[in-house]
């Protein structure tokens, strides 16, 4: 959840056309007048309308716990002419959303990171990119001090691809036959990474195809980062999936009704259709099918409650659509 914290009425303006911003790009996000809101100490973000003089005084210390986990914190301007990330820029993708909203309130993202500022990107920028585990943080503070000074080795897996010009400003770009990032000295394992698919019986491939096309695209995905993709047992032979599938050179895994009902029982925070219980005997098929994909492919017994659902059930045109990494 990211919360939008406004004082005035013309930020309580802004607030709800952030609200909207996000709304489009599928975060959940709700808006509060400053002397309704509380911290919870889950939420993926902060954006507050307002000085952000009151926003240090009164709620970073609050707010900030650990450079590798804490929630991303923005100040706004009311007249959404300037957008200032705070707080975990990287990681928790503050400089990713003030971006963001730069591009569609015509303001400007006010960056102070030095990686940024120098055009350079960070080491833990670049696992947020690519979706890899979290560096250590001794690792990050010395990489991106050497990447500030002096360009360092780079080794990609051989079909990735360089997904930021500034990359080639930062690093010397390789290739490598495994499937894990390695900066200078540094390996970094990747995140399993599955898009979950449900679909109405006969659906044309073009809508399975677009729908996926716009998932990846509102979440920063270049297809060829995609691990798997994965249906209920029943779809197995539906020809919109299976054709999407092969167009995106990917695999296709299937789970079973019971397989999915588990993970209802482990995860709360699902969405649930009436319709599709009715029709299938199961609550719902794109989310947990994600969840599912992600724990096969890891492979160790993984907790299904620890996959990060970055997408939530997406509905268009008769599909659904879901992103898990973990």
């Amino acid at each position: 959840m990211i919360k939008i914290i406004y004082i005035t009425e013309k930020g309580k303006t802004l607030a709800k056309k952030i609200e909207n911003i996000l709304k489009y790009y599928r975060y959940l996000s709700s808006t509060y007048y400053l002397k309704d809101f509380q911290i919870e100490g889950k939420e993926k973000g902060f954006i507050f309308i307002m000085a952000v003089g009151i926003v240090i005084r009164k709620y970073i210390e609050e707010i900030k716990e650990d450079k590798t986990r804490d929630p991303f914190v923005i100040v706004v301007d009311e007249n959404g002419k300037y957008v200032i990330p705070l707080l975990s820029n990287h990681l928790g993708g503050g400089n990713y959303f003030s971006k963001l909203l730069e591009g569609e309130l015509g303001g400007m993202a006010v960056l102070t990171t030095a990686t940024d500022t120098n055009n350079k990107v960070g080491i833990d920028e670049l696992s947020r990119m690519y979706f890899l585990e979290t560096p250590k943080r001794e690792d990050i503070l010395r990489i991106n001090r050497k990447i500030l000074e002096e360009k360092v080795d780079l080794y990609l897996p051989r079909n990735w691809k360089v997904i930021d010009r500034r990359i080639y400003n930062t690093y010397n770009v390789h290739h490598h036959d495994r499937d894990y990032i390695v900066v200078d000295d540094v390996i970094l394992p990747k995140k399993y990474l599955v898009v979950g698919l449900g679909c109405r019986k006969g659906i044309e491939t073009w809508k399975v195809y677009w729908t996926v096309k716009k998932a990846l695209y509102i979440r920063d995905i270049p297809p060829w980062r995609v691990d798997g993709f994965a249906t209920v047992d029943i779809k197995r032979n539906e020809r919109g999936i299976l054709e999407t599938v092969e167009r995106l050179k990917g695999k296709l895994y299937t789970f079973t009704r019971e397989e999915i009902m588990d993970i209802y029982k482990v995860r709360d925070d699902l969405e649930k259709s009436p319709f599709v219980f009715k029709s299938l005997g199961i609550y719902g098929v794109s989310e947990p099918v994600s969840i599912l994909g992600v724990s096969k492919l890891k492979g160790d017994n993984i907790d299904p409650r620890g996959v990060d659902l970055i997408l939530r059930k997406f509905k268009n045109r008769g599909v659904t659509v879901s992103i898990s990494v973990g």
